[in-house]
């Protein structure tokens, strides 16, 4: 495999721009409660792990997590991944468990199959020693980050990342390490001055040892908040740096972004959204290629969950689940509680691919797109419309009912956009439009849309706007209007 390096601020690859493209594996590693179902209620892997042991025991407890952990991700879904056409995993691991030889072997297997299949591993410290949020995420004990309160815990830190790069030096299939995930949240801001020098401190320590690897630094609060790195100067910066960002119910448009842009452009340095999902169809083929146009890699969360539509690799809930959530929510203990965690794993096991999810990522027919999630569009200039969505792009944006303001773009289950948010492209003649499609031949499309103009489609003429037309494509559309205005909501796209 290639080695990835930076390059006058771009991630490369033998020289060329590259983008990572892939998926993050939690809950493999670093189980969340959510991911179960549990969400509040047993939230972190060391209250699931004591949740086990005390219903089933200790011998049961040790079991399971081995059975848990050789099906939950395996050579399959890299397997998976890697002919979907994507290029990257990102891995969360949880310190706590780093120095126990089958788990370790796990992270082992995980880069053994991505270097199989020809794709890349980005190690990502989810869980760093005493916690670095505080929060159920990186599996703190007492719900306080004491990666920051004791220096103890910083040098273990310093220790393993030592470790990491020593154990996977030389590794093309190893991108890079995430060394901190979503540090130091607002509450806890009176940590933030320790962050930048802990983050030298590591990539030290790193270099020491493996020159080559990137090194992904994240921002603070959930990775949301660039200010940390507005005291740093371009030319004093180590090598081989990635700034990570991560975005979740929010517009999908590059304004949004503007904070990471801006500082990642100062410091000449390529920017990797580590996370974003968790929301519809219609959001992620907005999102996604919108981070892509713009030259950001990105790493969809999560790739696994139970009873989701809108992750990639979805397993179904448990027989006799929903007794366990009510003895967490202080019920009587099951009976039989093997049982059902024995059903767990087997479900675990029979994990389904939503192949929508992963066409929506990757604008591959069939597929929904709405109006908004145009890549390129030629129009009159200094319009205004409602919705304050895409307002560089100089395209009339607005919601159907005539209210104004941000879109709501909270759909975390991936709901589907309701009534109230429905929202329109307007196109008065000779206004153009144009859309990215990974595909090429014959498309079926059906134009959802208000107003009595026409449409040209990839020069044919449309008709009645409304109406189906089959049209050739070659990885995209685009359409023109050619008379009249048109209210443009979505496009129905099959092969």
């Amino acid at each position: 495999m290639d080695k990835l390096k930076i390059i006058d601020g771009m991630l490369t690859r033998g020289g060329r721009p590259f983008l990572l493209r892939g998926f993050g594996l939690g809950g493999w590693l670093l189980p969340e409660g959510y991911m179960w179902r549990f969400y509040t209620k047993c939230d972190r892997p060391r209250r699931i792990e004591a949740l086990i042991e005390r219903l089933c025991g200790a011998e049961y407890a040790e079991g399971f997590w081995r059975r848990y952990y050789s099906l939950y991700i395996t050579e399959r879904d890299i397997a998976f991944i890697a002919a979907q056409g994507f290029n990257s995993v990102r891995l969360a691991i949880n310190s706590r468990h780093l120095a126990e030889p089958d788990y370790l072997g796990r992270v082992d297997d995980c880069v053994r199959w991505c270097e199989k299949y020809g794709i890349y591993a980005v190690l990502d410290m989810h869980g760093a020693p005493g916690g670095q949020t505080g929060q159920n995420i990186d599996d703190s004990e007492r719900d306080i980050p004491e990666l920051f309160t004791d220096g103890r815990n910083q040098d273990a830190l310093t220790e393993l990342w030592r470790g990491l790069a020593r154990r996977y030096a030389g590794n093309a299939a190893v991108a890079g390490f995430d060394l901190l995930n979503e540090p130091i949240v607002k509450t806890d801001a009176q940590y933030t001055p320790q962050l930048l020098p802990l983050y030298l401190r590591l990539t030290a320590a790193i270099r020491e040892i493996d020159p080559e690897r990137i090194v992904i630094w994240e921002g603070t609060h959930w990775a949301t908040d660039f200010s940390i790195f507005d005291a740093l100067e371009p030319g004093a910066l180590p090598d081989n740096l990635m700034l990570q960002f991560h975005k979740y119910w929010s517009r999908a448009d590059r304004e949004s972004l503007e904070g990471f842009f801006s500082r990642a452009e100062r410091l000449r340095l390529p920017l990797y959204c580590g996370e974003s999902g968790e929301n519809n169809l219609e959001w992620y083929t907005t999102l996604f290629p919108m981070l892509e146009r713009e030259g950001v890699s990105w790493c969809f969360w999560a790739y696994k969950k139970m009873l989701t539509p809108n992750s990639v690799s979805v397993f179904p809930e448990p027989a006799r689940w929903p007794e366990l959530i009510a003895h967490l929510d202080g019920g009587p203990a099951p009976e039989r509680p093997r049982e059902i965690f024995d059903s767990f794993l087997d479900c675990v096991e029979g994990s389904e691919f939503r192949l929508d999810v992963v066409r929506a990522l990757d604008r591959r027919p069939p597929l929904l797109i709405p109006a908004e999630a145009f890549d390129a569009c030629r129009v009159e200039p200094a319009r205004r419309g409602g919705a304050l969505f895409r307002e560089g792009s100089g395209a009339e944006i607005g919601f159907f009912d005539g209210h104004t303001g941000e879109p709501d773009c909270r759909r975390y289950g991936g709901e589907p956009r309701p009534e109230g948010e429905r929202m329109f492209v307007r196109l008065l003649p000779g206004d153009e439009l144009y859309y990215a499609l990974r595909c090429s031949g014959q498309l079926r499309l059906r134009i959802k849309c208000a107003g009595a103009g026409g449409l040209e489609i990839n020069g044919l003429h449309a008709g009645v706007p409304g109406g189906e037309i089959s049209v050739p494509a070659d990885g995209g559309l685009t359409l023109r209007c050619t008379g009249g205005d048109i209210y443009l909501e979505s496009l129905e796209v099959e092969t």
